[in-house]
């Protein structure tokens, strides 16, 4: 009884009042003094009884945390607004929210990050993150695809600052995607088509542009050159700032040139951005974004197969602009309404044929439950025995013409509202879009009508849930309901070497709808199906997030299990069509970890580990993608680790990434696996003054020669170099 009293005799109340730097009180910080914490009213206000002996902390999503020591007695704090985290995600909710609170899969690249490694394209960042797998064909500027989780490359969303830049049905290539002009990246695992729509069906990819600050009465820019390997060229140019107190405006340009390693390999990219926003009140903003990029490719064809097209190439033009307007009504009631366009055109050209192409190869099957062929070498066609064990394939082929042009569009509109109460957020939208194109040299179209409502709520400080629905109509495939909810629990806080522990959970529903050809396609040999249902995708996830040593360290597990039902086949008939008749799941493990060592070093890798199956196939008994085989280009074991070592004027980033074996085809020696590889990079600048700094980066450290695609070689070793200057 008299420790107990001792007890509450050392507690003291500890109260006041936390507001931001315009003195306007902030709602729902969390306030903690050792075992003791609350959160702040509507007013701002706290009491908290806790030791004498405390430090108090002040926590809130968008502010900078505040530590002093715990007094009795009335109190005012203000906090500081924060920088942009790379904590908090604003692409799984449509507003911004903790990742851990969130009870998702996220991660996040800022500009710095960014910076640090010499604004690679975007595909090479998204290679670091767990549970996505990026393919590309050929070498600069080849066919990039993204499979995320086992899904396929149409089902997971890319937006550019809230625009869908995918063409209708979910396909995008990677390849001509910089990140030049970009001040931040989120790559959302899971079924985002709750908020998002069609084609977030495994999972969200957000590009944000680089906005100005309106208060720069100075402009501020950058100008960059580097010269490399293969006759590689890399312009970059950009500028920001503000104008007459209310006007911020940021411009970048990057021009990319290389002739590659092989004959027709060439590749060239040119990228602009412009970011303007204006400041109609205080509580009123209205944004223009607008991203262009024109490119040219060379397709050389199977080069490391001996098959060379010294004509073929492809063209692409992309183009997306978005008009939004922000407006606050009250301290509790946020709504945005946005203009969207995205217009791709593609054409691919070949005019000659290149061949007749005699060539051989040993193989050898391996008899594991399912055949599986491996390539041992390529011989020279002339070989007429194989060695005990191996198979002699020869094969005689020729490259023939062909060409096309491809045209699609989206305009749409997009309205949200998002009301802060006691304890979370609700957000509620609508969306209009358009689609159209050209297929068969007919102009097509659809439209889309969807709305949903999304809530995330603390029930308690450590509890804290999120949930939504859907519904979206299609003049094609006519209405769906998508559900979505998780679960965020703060099982342990400051305990020893342990910071903070959080374990997750989440389940949803996804889909993707068919592409404009899948839909609308009328060729002789072919014709589209209007009856197609979307593709979906079934999610299911749970893992747990530990900080250590007062947040140092970090490293989450997760296990997720997909099931995808309605995939999209083509069949062959009288006449040959597309079905909804493929089953396949993949389910696995993501772990990652972040370790800051000292203020000048740090460690961070992920590593996924994931079982694919086709379950059902348009071709059951194909040795590539019939029942019961793996999915095709999704390695089994994959991941990546980086170092990054500062000083007070240099960067220096050194990392490599891994896949494993995989199943592939290669459509010539009946091959269906594809050997597993490692390839690593490495960065470095030095800031010699102000607004002077030479940079040195070299790709493929190794030279391994490998092929992320059975027959197309990777680029081997290259160096390069260059100058940025900044004022």
């Amino acid at each position: 009884m008299s420790t107990l009293f001792l007890y509450f005799a050392l507690l003291i109340s500890v109260r006041g009042v936390v507001v931001d730097p315009s003195a306007r009180p902030i709602e729902g910080a969390r306030v903690s003094c050792g075992d003791a914490s609350t959160r702040t009213d509507d007013h701002g206000n706290f009491v908290l009884d806790a030791p004498a002996d405390c430090t108090l902390t002040i926590a809130k999503l968008g502010f900078l945390g505040v530590t002093q020591p715990a007094a009795e007695g009335e109190a005012k704090i203000e906090m500081s607004i924060a920088p942009k985290n790379e904590r908090v995600v604003v692409s799984a909710t449509r507003s911004p929210i903790l990742i851990e609170e969130a009870g998702i899969s996220a991660t996040i690249f800022t500009e710095q990050q960014l910076a640090e490694r010499q604004y690679p394209v975007v595909a090479d960042i998204l290679r670091e993150v767990p549970g996505m797998n990026v393919v590309r064909a050929n070498r600069s500027g080849g066919q990039t695809s993204l499979f995320t989780r086992g899904a396929s490359s149409n089902s997971t969303l890319v937006l550019l600052d809230g625009v869908p830049i995918n063409e209708p049905g979910g396909q995008i290539d990677f390849a001509h995607l910089l990140s030049t002009g970009l001040e931040r990246i989120e790559a959302v695992r899971g079924p985002g088509s709750v908020v998002c729509g069609a084609e977030a069906s495994a999972g969200v990819v957000q590009l944000f542009s680089k906005c100005g600050d309106v208060e720069a009465k100075i402009p501020h820019g950058f100008l960059s050159y580097e010269r490399g390997s293969f006759q590689t060229d890399r312009w970059t140019a950009g500028i920001n700032g503000g104008l007459f107190g209310r006007l911020d405006y940021a411009l970048s340009a990057e021009q990319f040139h290389t002739v590659s390693e092989f004959q027709n390999d060439f590749y060239r990219n040119t990228t602009g951005t412009a970011n303007i926003g204006f400041k109609i009140t205080e509580a009123t903003r209205l944004r223009v974004v607008f991203r262009e990029f024109d490119a040219a490719v060379g397709v050389p064809n199977e080069v490391g197969y001996g098959l060379f097209d010294n004509d073929a190439h492809s063209t692409s033009r992309d183009s997306a602009v978005s008009l939004k307007l922000d407006d606050a009504r009250g301290r509790r009631f946020l709504q945005r309404a946005m203009l969207n366009y995205h217009r791709l055109a593609n054409s691919f050209i070949d005019q000659n044929i290149d061949g007749p192409y005699t060539i051989a190869a040993y193989v050898q099957t391996v008899l594991t439950p399912r055949p599986f062929t491996y390539l041992v070498a390529q011989v020279d066609p002339r070989t007429t025995l194989a060695p005990p064990g191996l198979r002699l394939v020869k094969q005689t082929t020729s490259l023939y013409p062909f060409g096309g042009q491809f045209f699609t569009k989206r305009t749409s509109f997009d309205y949200q509202g998002t009301f802060t109460h006691k304890g979370g957020s609700l957000t509620g939208g609508y969306r209009f879009e358009d689609q159209g194109g050209v297929i068969s040299t007919l102009d097509v179209g659809r439209k889309n009508n969807g709305a949903f409502v999304h809530e995330q709520y603390a029930i308690t400080r450590r509890l804290y849930v999120t949930g939504g629905a859907r519904v979206e109509n299609s003049t094609t495939f006519g209405t769906r309901f998508i559900p979505r909810g998780s679960i965020s629990y703060l099982a342990l806080g400051e305990h020893g070497l342990l910071s903070n522990t959080w374990i997750h959970a989440s389940a949803g529903r996804g889909y993707t709808e068919p592409t404009l050809l899948e839909n609308y396609a009328r060729e002789s040999f072919y014709v589209g199906n209007r009856a197609l249902r979307p593709e979906r995708t079934t999610s299911y996830e749970g893992g747990i997030t530990q900080e250590w040593l007062h947040r140092r360290i970090r490293t989450d597990i997760t296990y997720f299990r997909n099931s995808f039902s309605d995939l999209i086949a083509f069949v062959s008939g009288n006449p040959s069509t597309f079905q909804n008749i493929q089953k396949s799941w993949g389910r696995g493990m993501e772990t990652s970890f972040n370790a800051h060592v000292t203020r000048r070093l740090s460690f961070s890798g992920n590593y996924t580990l994931m079982f694919t199956r086709v379950t059902l196939s348009s071709s059951p008994r194909s040795d590539v993608t019939g029942d019961g085989y793996e999915l095709v280009r999704r390695p089994r074991n994959s991941g990546s680790v980086a170092t990054t070592l500062s000083g007070k004027r240099w960067v220096i980033v050194a990392g490599a990434r891994f896949v494993g074996e995989r199943q592939d085809s290669d459509f010539y020696f009946g091959v269906n696996r594809n050997p597993g590889y490692t390839s690593a990079y490495g960065n470095a600048s030095w800031q010699v003054t102000k607004h002077f700094a030479p940079f040195l980066r070299v790709e493929n450290l190794a030279n391994e020669r490998y092929q992320e695609v059975l027959g197309y070689t990777s680029l081997a070793r290259q160096f390069l170099g260059g100058v940025r200057v900044s004022w």
